[in-house]
């Protein structure tokens, strides 16, 4: 298997237990526009939780679940889930997406011509 099918693999067996668990039950009855309301602020969330963490000193601390994963892994986890659930709720191909933005991103030069950090 490629990278490409990794990825997609990943993000279909990510939206198959998102469906079992419910987590898309409304979907065929929002608009994209409402769905994309509820995945973004789902990955914003996610993203919030990481910067939490890092800025109260918690990012090498054991998560707040039953595993073994620190409070970065957990969240930095969450955001690719939650990133790859939505891509694969949109029928998207993410790995071939995230290959050629990754080949695009490699042309670009130094902080993409000026961007701060």
């Amino acid at each position: 298997m490629n990278t490409e099918e990794t990825i997609n693999q990943l993000a279909s067996d990510i939206f198959l237990n998102a469906v079992n668990k419910g987590f898309h039950d409304r979907d065929n009855s929002e608009s994209v526009v409402d769905n994309y309301a509820r995945w973004a602020a789902n990955i914003h969330g996610e993203t919030s939780e990481l910067w939490e963490a890092a800025r109260r000193g918690k990012l090498e601390d054991q998560c707040d679940k039953d595993c073994v994963l620190t409070c970065e892994e957990e969240e930095l986890a969450d955001i690719i889930i939650r990133a790859l659930d939505t891509a694969q709720a949109r029928n998207l191909n993410i790995g071939r997406a995230v290959l050629v933005k990754m080949a695009y991103n490699s042309s670009r030069p130094h902080m993409h011509g000026g961007k701060l950090a």
